[in-house]
């Protein structure tokens, strides 16, 4: 075990209550295995055990932080179908930032000043979402708003700002393409290179966005809890962040050898509030290791197996509506009942009918949200934050769940298409 991984080891195992009672139901001396390196003796760290924690997931020093809203704070959902909350002090997120900084420049000349567009899910919580976020360098468009008039406004607006650079989820580059060639609007000459992160990428997309953008493009992977993992170089290999965290490939418990498939567990460097040691992503994938790359960079390569794919609901005239806009309405929910839903999945029925399953906190208050009276009130508070007006004239039906069970992949879809 190097000195990294056994100092962090010591300090959460000293220090977060979350890992005192790992180590305890799963009968293990800590202090012997870090004193022996014995680090295939760590016990695996699982979401829902982390959920279930809640602020007993952070370090001492974090929870006085956290109490004084001194600590960054972000929440987990996604397309993962569940809800968590991430702690980090500012500068451990600033350092966990820097590995991907470092190779945006090395490798596609891209540096923090350089002008950027993006899309977010969610700016404001409880409030009614703005089209559109605008500062010195940064241009964020709200996926709430992506029909095909809209998008050609945003392209509009991307124009006239002139980013060097965008961020995308691949969803999101497949409706910006599909309005350029609708439209026959021309490529953007100032967008020289697109990162994609949140979901697949695939080959199609790929070619589709380099057909219409005419620019450099690299796939990033990452996730909340620790920020980037791995990023893409221009030889077409995602080399993994080792600065910031440790990938390991495990199958049915144990290591496998370099190449071949298993499930990821991560383990972050940099996040001293919130630590995460051997946390199952519930991706799978390849790590090879000792493998020599033209860019340069010798880190392990990482061959993403499955992940967040690419989801739409079908309108009922055939248009594509973004999943995000109904992951909004999640969150801006969990934002007034401090976390009130755990779980939750998506699936569209029929072209006009959208059934949503929800897992609710056990400690639920029907107070909680605001005056709400129970479930009812709930659902109806949900429908208030679906701001697209193509979804709100759809029929919608809930139904709710004590858990939501994972696939064969370890993640409950965000969305299912029955139709």
């Amino acid at each position: 075990m190097d000195k990294k991984r056994k100092q962090m080891l010591q300090e959460a195992y000293n220090s977060v209550p979350m890992y005192y009672r790992l180590a305890d139901n799963a009968g293990i001396d800590m202090e012997s295995i870090i004193e022996n390196d014995e680090w295939e003796k760590v016990p695996f760290l699982e979401k829902d055990w982390i959920i279930s924690e809640g602020t007993s997931a952070l370090t001492a020093e974090g929870a006085v932080l956290q109490m004084q809203g001194k600590l960054m704070y972000q929440r987990t959902s996604g397309s993962t179908g569940k809800c968590m909350d991430i702690y980090w002090k500012k500068k451990d997120y600033n350092k966990s930032m820097l590995p991907l900084w470092y190779y945006r420049y090395r490798y596609y000349g891209i540096r923090p000043e350089d002008r950027c567009c993006f899309f977010y899910t969610i700016r404001e919580l409880g409030k009614e979402e703005k089209r559109f976020f605008r500062d010195k360098n940064t241009l964020g468009f709200s996926k709430s708003h992506v029909s095909m008039e809209e998008l050609c406004d945003v392209l509009a607006q991307m124009r006239e700002f002139q980013p060097k650079w965008l961020m995308l989820q691949p969803s999101i580059a497949i409706l910006l393409c599909d309005c350029m060639e609708r439209y026959n609007i021309e490529p953007i000459d100032s967008i020289k290179y697109i990162e994609f992160t949140g979901e697949i990428l695939t080959q199609t997309v790929r070619n589709m966005t380099i057909k219409h953008f005419k620019c450099q493009i690299a796939d990033q992977y990452g996730a909340n809890e620790f920020n980037s993992i791995a990023y893409e170089c221009p030889c077409g290999k995602k080399h993994i962040l080792s600065q910031n965290v440790l990938v390991e490939v495990r199958k049915d418990g144990k290591e496998v050898p370099s190449g071949e498939r298993g499930e990821l567990y991560i383990t972050s460097y940099t996040n001293s509030v919130m630590p995460l040691i051997r946390y199952r992503i519930g991706d799978y994938g390849r790590v090879t290791h000792n493998h020599s790359c033209a860019c340069g960079n010798h880190a392990p390569i990482l061959e993403l197996e499955s992940g967040r794919t690419v989801d739409y609901i079908s309108g009922p005239d055939g248009e594509r509506i973004s999943i995000y806009a109904l992951i909004r309405a999640v969150d801006s929910l969990n934002c007034l009942g401090e976390g009130v839903i755990k779980q939750y999945q998506f699936v569209q029925r029929a072209a006009d009918h959208i059934h949503v399953r929800l897992v609710v906190d056990d400690e639920y208050d029907e107070n909680d949200l605001a005056g709400a009276e129970g479930k009812d009130r709930l659902c109806e508070r949900f429908l208030s934050y679906v701001e697209d007006e193509r979804l709100r004239k759809m029929k919608f039906s809930f139904e709710f769940f004590s858990k939501l069970l994972p696939e064969e992949t370890g993640k409950v879809r965000c969305f299912v298409k029955e139709i």
